[in-house]
């Protein structure tokens, strides 16, 4: 006699983002005595953190108490699933205490019997109203194929069960007519090798409604496990984002950030809008680029059948995005409400103060919602732009302020592809390293250069995270490390990990934006000479303008063979250039899916687009990754008076003059001189002489020239000058300061 099993509807996987399937706690087993056994479902639905999964009324609740199926049963085809279809989109309920009425429901799920769909049903606190009427659901049958949903049984003379499901959640699904808000736009799950390209569509008008949906990927059952309910996880088909800034501006707090929701020159914070239009977070596009507000996103299976069980990705879900009528260039977050709890003591408790250290970055949006926004999925990449004006208020309580304009940085398009059942997190940190303005007049960009930490992480399964960190500052650069845990980790970790079955360190990967130009584009010469470099820092909290310091003013020899190696500032930081950076990289490993990343924005990466770094042979510590927008090729000899000659005269060159020098009647400023003026009184007598600050080819006329000597001064003597003489060249630097840890 053949034996059979119920598919009964225990509990169904709703798994926010893992990639491994859920097969259930013990193998099946054929039924002793040959009992027949109904085929079941079941749901567990894990929750959107790591802390445990949902069960139960409180899963089925997520789902709106239905979801539709498609099983089929036999062996797999070398380019599809089993393909002899058991279950034809069919629609299983949940029924509140109703497990063990029946053979086909031991956990509350039912299939058998449903012929006009669920239209009203009560689901713990929540009420089903119209989840799925009857004749959308008979229309996702196929031509000809019975709509009463029959009893099934396991078969064990066939080899395995496969398994795909849909919900649209607390929203009405709809299979004719036009998306509509609170109705999602669904079509029938395809089977066999249609799956590769095209398994169902979703389509919703808001990212909201798309935040009610849920899919699965392939769900294979093998006969070992016949006799188990059949568990599915579910994965959400929105995506979540939220964005949060610190800062580590020595000497300063920062507060009053606005937000811009476009590119637009700042001439004062009137610009940014009135009231709390320019409090809300704010990233935007530039250009043609557009995010969608709407949008059907196809669901496929793109490496089904044996020939492809040696893929990562195996059995696994893919979508792609066609966005709708509904696009934007802005997407919007919420304001700064959190309080930093370590403020200094003068800090008004009513101001927002950003968080001094990436672990309390100061969030936007509502904490009841973990600061999360949904967002329709944007599976394509598009660069974003964060721009903002913000306040320095002086941490010595003397109240001075200074306000910052236009401040900006650029994610590249690698690291914003919003996959469905991620959440990406963009964290910004404001540093001393910027490319705004000090006044309204654009006279002083720079002052007070900014960098933004860009952090961007998945609330899911560690295999599922991902970190980059962006600079404010003209170009941009952003590095990512896979798994970054950027709530315990203040830059990057040696030991960090990703991935259930990788032990391996998590490399760090860096790119270049240039953000200079109305259209931003990524950098794609970082294989050039002396263009993309790592240097150790000898100072353990250098910030990002005292690297850039160093690297422009150096007290070391210039060496015009290879102008960028190891210099020493003149504020006395030593960057010791490091070789464990690779400037040819062609992907990314790994990314967001635990997969690498091959393409941006749908063209392959080119070598020179991305930089690697061997984060496991750096030792902990403080390092700069720089990238030469120019890299140096001239040497300038710059001097300046010593202050403190009395006590280190052995630092410093001494220049002798006794009041008899004539200023020159005319000529400019040469390499290894220095100029004074002649201070005269009424009478023409010498009275002193004033160092004038000079660079060569200055013009230097009614000044006295004297000659830099060759070596520091012995001793001291009151009435000389003594200076100091440093290296200053022509390169033009983008810096991001890295922390490594253990």
């Amino acid at each position: 006699m053949k034996k059979l099993f119920i598919l009964a509807a225990a509990i169904t996987v709703m798994a926010s983002c893992a990639d491994e399937k859920f097969l259930g706690e013990d193998p099946g087993t054929q039924p002793e005595n040959g009992t027949d056994g109904a085929i079941m479902f079941g749901l567990k639905v894990p929750a959107a953190t790591r802390a445990g999964e949902l069960v139960g009324a409180t899963a089925a609740e997520k789902l709106g108490g239905m979801f539709v199926v498609e099983g089929t049963k036999g062996t797999e085809a070398t380019d599809a699933p089993s393909s002899t279809v058991v279950f034809d989109n069919y629609l299983v309920g949940y029924e509140y205490n109703h497990a063990g009425k029946t053979e086909s429901d031991t956990h509350n799920w039912e299939y058998v019997g449903k012929e006009n769909g669920i239209t009203s049903s009560t689901i713990g606190s929540a009420v089903a109203s119209d989840r799925m009427k009857g004749a959308t659901w008979s229309a996702l049958h196929g031509e000809g194929t019975a709509q009463v949903q029959s009893i099934k049984y396991w078969d064990y003379s066939t080899s395995q069960y496969d398994f795909i499901a849909w919900s649209t959640g607390t929203c009405e699904a709809i299979a004719t007519g036009d998306a509509a808000s609170g109705k999602v736009k669904v079509t029938r799950i395809n089977t066999g090798s249609g799956l590769a390209t095209n398994a169902f569509t979703m389509t919703a008008v808001n990212a909201n409604d798309l935040m009610q949906c849920y899919f699965t990927d392939i769900n294979t059952v093998l006969k070992a496990e016949y006799g188990n309910p059949v568990t599915l996880k579910f994965k959400n088909m929105a995506a979540k984002v939220r964005v949060a800034l610190y800062e580590t501006v020595p000497g300063y707090s920062v507060k009053d950030v606005k937000f811009y929701s476009s590119d637009a020159n700042p001439t004062s914070p009137t610009d940014l809008g009135s009231g709390s239009s320019a409090d809300n977070a704010v990233l935007f596009t530039m250009g043609e680029d557009k995010l969608p507000q709407s949008g059907s996103v196809l669901v496929y299976y793109p490496h089904i059948g044996t020939s492809n069980n040696t893929e990562e990705d195996y059995n696994k879900a893919s979508v792609t995005v066609t966005p709708g009528d509904a696009t934007a260039t802005t997407q919007t977050y919420g304001a700064l409400t959190a309080q930093y709890t370590g403020k200094e003591s003068y800090e008004a408790a009513g101001d927002i103060y950003l968080g001094r250290t990436l672990p309390t970055a100061t969030y936007a949006g509502s904490k009841a919602n973990n600061y999360y926004t949904a967002v329709i999925p944007n599976t394509n990449g598009k660069p974003l732009t964060l721009r903002v004006d913000y306040t320095l208020v002086s941490t010595d309580g003397s109240g001075e302020a200074i306000t910052i304009y236009g401040a900006k940085a650029v994610v590249p398009a690698t690291y914003t592809v919003w996959q469905p059942n991620y959440a990406y997190t963009y964290i910004f940190k404001i540093s001393d390293n910027t490319n705004g303005w000090s006044d309204t007049d654009h006279t002083a960009q720079g002052l007070f250069p900014i960098t933004f930490d860009a952090v961007v992480a998945s609330f899911t399964d560690a295999n599922a995270e991902q970190t980059t960190v962006t600079t404010v500052a003209t170009p941009s650069i952003t590095t990512y490390q896979q798994g970054h845990d950027h709530a315990n980790k203040d830059e990057y970790s040696k030991s960090q990990k990703a991935g259930k079955d990788d032990t391996n360190v998590k490399d760090l990967y860096v790119q270049v934006m240039d953000n200079s130009t109305a259209t931003s584009t990524l950098k794609a010469d970082l294989n050039g000479t002396n263009k993309s470099l790592l240097f150790a820092v000898s100072k353990a909290n250098a910030s990002e303008a005292e690297v850039m310091d160093a690297l422009q003013n150096r007290t070391s020899d210039w060496d015009s063979e290879n102008p960028v190696t190891s210099p020493v500032g003149r504020n006395g930081i030593t960057l010791t250039t490091n070789a464990n950076i690779s400037n040819t990289e062609t992907q990314i490993v790994n990314g967001v899916d635990d997969q690498p990343i091959t393409k941006i924005a749908g063209t392959a990466i080119a070598a020179g687009q991305v930089a690697k770094i061997d984060i496991d042979a750096l030792t902990t510590g403080t390092y700069a990754y720089v990238y030469c927008s120019t890299v140096p090729s001239t040497n300038e000899k710059i001097y300046h008076v010593a202050a403190d000659a009395s006590t280190n005269y052995n630092k410093y060159y001494e220049v002798t003059l006794d009041g008899t020098e004539t200023p020159l009647a005319s000529g400019t400023a040469a390499a290894g001189k220095v100029y004074f003026v002649k201070n005269v009184d009424e009478t023409g007598a010498f009275v002193s002489y004033t160092f004038k600050q000079t660079k060569v080819g200055d013009n230097v006329t009614g000044l006295v020239e004297a000659t830099i000597p060759g070596s520091k001064a012995t001793s001291y003597t009151a009435s000389h000058f003594y200076f100091d003489v440093y290296n200053q060249n022509n390169g033009a630097y983008a810096v991001k300061v890295i922390k490594v840890v253990d």
